[in-house]
């Protein structure tokens, strides 16, 4: 009986089989997206955030804890659930400006959820941000296009400690906080332009009043 058995199921199975084979065969590749959404749909997507964020500690005194980031890069799905890539991030804030390269991680949640996570280092100093800083990110997005995210983050400041006769550069850590909202895909790269537009027209009537 058993002979039989596996005779019925070989017939059974193998157009099944056939019908798997035609189907990968067939399959075409996924695109490449500006809006995000994981694989099939998205080999990989691209990455334009814009965020309004609010320093809640750490802020160094400063009295406005106002801050913009922008994010601008590239991920790939490497699976149906995980996508990896890299960013370029800018920060202005009253401390000054920031920017550097972040890897970046997103495990996509359905329907159309994600949670990512992101770490970097600034390459560009200033009083406040010193090399050997560290950049972070915790984002979750319940859409494609919106998303809550906190910015945990290391700072390294640039002080000097004065002695009786001349004062040392020293540098210190200290731990900084932010949380806010984001935009993407669309609306957070319109945001990003209209704000170095207003960034550059703001440089112009500076110099202009400077030179006056």
């Amino acid at each position: 009986m058993r002979a039989p058995a596996a005779m019925v199921l070989a017939v059974l199975f193998f157009p099944l089989a056939l019908a798997g084979q035609d189907s990968d065969a067939t399959r075409k590749p996924s695109p490449f997206c500006f809006r995000a959404r994981p694989r099939p749909a998205c080999s990989g997507f691209a990455v334009t955030t814009f965020g309004a964020y609010v320093v809640v500690a750490g802020n160094a005194n400063h009295d406005t804890p106002l801050r913009a980031v922008a994010d601008w890069g590239l991920m790939f799905n490497v699976s149906d659930r995980d996508a990896i890539g890299a960013s370029l991030l800018a920060s202005l804030d009253e401390a000054g400006f920031a920017a550097g390269p972040m890897v970046r991680y997103r495990r996509w949640l359905p329907p159309a959820r994600s949670l990512e996570v992101a770490v970097g280092i600034p390459v560009t100093t200033g009083e406040d941000v010193q090399r050997g800083s560290v950049l972070g990110l915790v984002r979750w997005s319940p859409s494609h296009w919106f998303a809550v995210a906190a910015r945990p983050e290391i700072l390294r400041r640039l002080t000097y400690v004065c002695g009786p006769s001349a004062c040392v550069p020293e540098q210190l850590s200290r731990a900084r906080l932010s949380v806010g909202a984001e935009l993407g895909e669309v609306p957070g790269a319109v945001m990003t332009g209209a704000s170095g537009v207003v960034g550059f027209i703001i440089v112009l009537i500076l110099i202009s009043a400077d030179e006056s």
